[in-house]
């Protein structure tokens, strides 16, 4: 009973948190993708995968689930972010000595970044459950040389739900295998691996193409403009996501050295082999993401870091000291303030998660008429999620490349434009800013301000931006003069 009893007290804590208010956080795009993409039938669900990048497994999953709203599409996730904290417990943390297990599973099943991914309608949860697994086997199998099939399986599980996870650990055990097992072994699983993702081996070599390619789509949301002065800032952001979440208060930053030093603490008292493996895990999957997404999304991609994380962070706090008792007591309380941001939705570090999109879209449900013209911002806002949301009884146009026509061939007879945008333009040649002259120069122009920054972040943004924005979403209003 002692030893079962951590793990069913804290899978239902984390239960109630993750199934807590699903419908707190509007849609947003890769959302709004699963959603329209699972209700269709298996048949005709890999013709839309193959259009898109992503395996199958998690979708057929979730078509086979059987509810199918948005909250119910989060409940999925958060099964699966409770499955991770089991599997964490059964392969790896139960012959932990007691205080040592419970700080490992409190730290990952509490952590605000598992909160704020794992219950999104996205794979992330199912990815972070299945590399629990994959790292165990592949690891128990390099070191006794047995359990070859669970290590191939759950890599290609891993494989048919995302490609970076499932690659980055066939690429990191690659070394070890090779050291422990030889070529033949370890050659043995490769091609094991090759031949079970034939199915899907030509899709993936068309999105490796397109990862190859996508400096453009990663360009969008940059504070730089320099890929490689944009690292330092991706590297930043997803280490502060990663160890305290998005959602908590300024003094809580000076807490992400603590949690490094005590991970590194942690992994000088580990297995040195299996260090070097998720040492290489980690940096693979880095690389893997970080040239495709921008410094936002860096951390939702690279979740299934956080398990390994927790337990490096546990082994570096025991035997826990004086010290040691203040250093858990402050995670305990930064963790618990963090929490209650995200569910009151405040000092979001990625404001566009909590976007007001609700509220936008009932105001012009609601003010704006058939004679009028949305117009939204394509680059810095969620344009495609905002439209979710609208009545479609006045046209609205995503100022995309493709929109921009579209928008220029209806904003003169438009009686009243409305401008949904970000504070901060970062379209090119300023199209949105453009736009929005554009109506406003024979009409009244009326800005309505959303979602402000909290204010360290705008004595941040004083520093790097003239001028600096002070919310993240602006809706402006240009009215015919009167």
């Amino acid at each position: 009973m002692k030893r079962v009893l951590p793990i069913v007290v804290i899978l239902l804590l984390q239960a109630v948190l993750l199934f807590a208010n699903l419908d707190l956080l509007p849609i947003w795009t890769d959302e709004l993708f699963t959603f329209s993409t699972v209700p269709h039938p298996l048949n005709e669900i890999v013709p839309i995968l193959q259009k898109d990048i992503h395996p199958p497994l998690y979708y057929f999953l979730l078509h086979g689930w059987p509810w199918h709203s948005l909250a119910g599409m989060r409940a999925f996730s958060g099964v699966w972010t409770l499955i991770a904290t089991f599997l964490l417990d059964l392969l790896w943390t139960r012959r932990w000595r007691p205080s040592r297990r419970w700080l490992a599973l409190g730290i990952f099943a509490f952590s605000p970044c598992v909160l704020l991914y794992g219950r999104m309608a996205r794979s992330y949860s199912m990815q972070t459950a299945l590399m629990i697994a994959a790292v165990y086997f592949v690891w128990r199998w390099i070191r006794t040389k047995d359990g070859y099939w669970p290590a191939l399986v759950s890599v290609l599980l891993l494989l048919y739900t995302h490609y970076v996870p499932g690659f980055a650990v066939l690429a990191a055990c690659s070394l070890p295998a090779l050291a422990f097992l030889g070529f033949r072994r370890t050659a043995l699983l490769m091609v094991g691996a090759l031949v079970g993702y034939l199915p899907w081996l030509f899709k993936f070599a068309d999105a490796l193409s397109r990862w190859g390619q996508a400096a453009g789509f990663s360009s969008r949301y940059t504070l730089t403009g320099s890929s490689w002065l944009e690292q330092p800032i991706k590297i930043g952001f997803g280490v502060v996501s990663l160890t305290i979440g998005e959602s908590f208060p300024f003094v809580a930053l000076l807490l992400v050295p603590l949690v490094l030093w005590l991970a590194r603490r942690g992994s000088r008292i580990s297995p040195k082999p299996l260090v070097v493996f998720l040492s290489a895990l980690t940096i693979v999957g880095y690389l893997g993401v970080s040239r495709w997404v921008s410094y936002p999304f860096i951390p939702a991609r690279l979740l299934w870091l956080i398990p390994f994380l927790a337990m490096a962070v546990a082994i570096g706090l025991t035997p826990i000291g004086r010290v040691r008792w203040w250093a858990a007591a402050l995670l305990l309380v930064t963790t618990a303030v963090s929490i209650t941001f995200y569910f009151t939705r405040q000092n979001y570090l990625n404001p566009g998660y909590a976007a007001p999109l609700r509220e936008i879209a009932e105001r012009l449900n609601q003010q704006a008429t058939p004679a009028d013209l949305i117009l939204i911002d394509a680059f810095n806002t969620d344009g495609v999620a905002l439209q979710h949301y609208l009545s479609g009884r006045t046209p609205s146009v995503v100022l995309t490349h493709e929109g921009q026509p579209e928008a220029d061939r209806l904003l003169p007879a438009a009686q009243t434009v409305w401008v949904v945008r970000n504070q901060r333009d970062i379209s090119p040649d300023h199209v949105t800013t453009n736009r929005e002259n554009a109506a406003c120069s024979t009409r009244h122009r009326e800005v309505s301000l959303y979602e402000p920054y909290a204010e360290w972040q705008q004595v941040l943004l004083q520093r790097f931006m003239k001028p600096a924005p002070t919310h993240f979403y602006q809706l402006t209003t240009c009215a015919p003069a009167h």
